[in-house]
């Protein structure tokens, strides 16, 4: 099939109607992958529950070599989309400011939930949550000893490492915007080559020690490529073409490393099994990902309006959910439940609560700023006045995270 016949899917504002839905679709997923982390064996996490639930696990695995590079695509592509509508000093300027504005309100109002949570099962401190912000603002350091790892001392970016290298990111398409619009103009006709290119990044990163260096480099070598390719249908059409190899050679890596991982548990000298699950898992990343993309241009083709208002709370509920789902794993600790009953109650309460939160935020457009929402075109926030003072606000974030101060 000639792929350059294919055609995009767009909806009537010149939204790419796949990625719109795929937007939804890879929070929820997030949602539920941190409510499992919870009671997932052997996983580490801010706040557990012992069970033997290694069934879970391995649902949990279904996504977990594509949740995060399918966000990073989809970012990619929108962030190209804004570039081409707005202009590069859009990105350094309100794209930026829309980035470290709810970044720098999650590490102080947020994220410090979670920190709470961790240090009191622990055994480290015994106050209440009161007592321990107070102590977050204005105690000594000392107070977070063990805990002190962050961007400034015991302040930490946790589950919103994501927008901190998505501004990162960022300001890197800025300053290589010049290559990579040669790139996209000589080259930017994807085929295969492309593919096994993006393999090989995500298979280098893989052996990276570091752990945040290791998923820095495969979210930017997926950001990359869809702020090249994915807006163009040309990309989409060889998708299209190539989706039924996508499709099984993903279901054959997931079985590969879901049946060595379960098996490993019980050789785990066997080399051979472990290597083979492991090699499955890093493919996975890249292919289960494409087979993602793939499906999703075949199965969401016409928009719909309740996904296109949902798009609109993705970065907000991205702020707040990984607090909300700890918070309330830990505040029903004590309701004496089984843990089949305590992960649905967990599940239905901080999803009510999500919800209520971006209620707030659908009312209030200063409360869904603070959390990423845009702002109405005709809101004092989205002013020149009010953009200068929230650059402002968040400049030694931004010193910080670029390594200035």
């Amino acid at each position: 099939m000639n792929t350059k016949y294919h055609t995009l899917a767009h909806s009537e504002n010149s939204r790419i109607v796949a990625l719109d839905y795929l937007r939804v679709f890879a929070v929820i997923v997030l949602f539920f992958f941190h409510l499992g982390m919870i009671w997932v064996p052997e996983w580490h996490f801010h706040f557990k529950q012992e069970t033997h639930w290694f069934g879970l696990q391995h649902i949990m695995l279904l996504s977990s070599p594509w949740r995060m590079g399918l966000l990073w695509f989809v970012a990619g592509t929108s962030l190209y989309v804004m570039q081409q509508k707005y202009g590069v000093y859009f990105l350094i300027t309100r794209r930026s400011n829309a980035i470290l504005l709810p970044l720098l309100i999650g590490v102080y109002g947020i994220v410090p939930i979670q920190l709470f949570v961790e240090m009191t099962q622990k055994g480290a401190i015994d106050t209440s949550l009161g007592q321990f912000f107070i102590q977050f603002y204005f105690g000594a350091n000392d107070y977070f000893e063990g805990f002190s790892s962050g961007i400034w001392h015991h302040v930490d970016v946790n589950h919103l490492w994501f927008l901190r290298s998505l501004w990162r990111f960022t300001l890197l398409l800025v300053i290589f915007n010049r290559p990579l619009a040669w790139i996209r103009g000589r080259w930017g006709n994807f085929n295969s080559a492309w593919l096994v290119l993006l393999v090989s990044l995500s298979l280098f990163a893989s052996q990276i020690e570091d752990s945040d260096d290791k998923r820095d480099l495969y979210g930017l070598a997926c950001l990359v490529w869809g702020y090249l390719f994915g807006s163009r249908a040309q990309f989409w059409g060889w998708l299209n073409d190539k989706r039924s190899a996508l499709v099984v050679f993903a279901i054959v890596l997931t079985l590969l490393y879901e049946v060595g991982f379960g098996i490993g548990r019980y050789y785990p000298d066997n080399l051979l099994i472990k290597d083979t699950a492991l090699w499955s898992y890093y493919l996975a990343k890249v292919i289960s990902l494409f087979a993602i993309l793939a499906l999703a241009n075949m199965l969401f083709v016409t928009p719909h309006p309740a996904v296109t208002k949902a798009n609109a709370y993705v970065f907000p509920f991205y702020v707040i959910h990984q607090s909300v789902i700890i918070a309330v794993g830990y505040g029903i600790t004590n309701w004496a439940m089984p843990a089949h009953k305590a992960i649905l109650v967990c599940a239905i309460l901080s999803a009510l609560i999500c919800v209520a939160l971006l209620l707030l935020c659908k009312y209030s457009d200063v409360a869904g700023a603070l959390l990423g929402k845009k702002a109405k075109a005709s809101h004092w926030l989205t002013g020149k006045v009010a953009q200068i003072a929230i650059a402002l606000i968040t400049l030694p974030l931004a010193f910080k995270l670029i390594g200035l101060i």
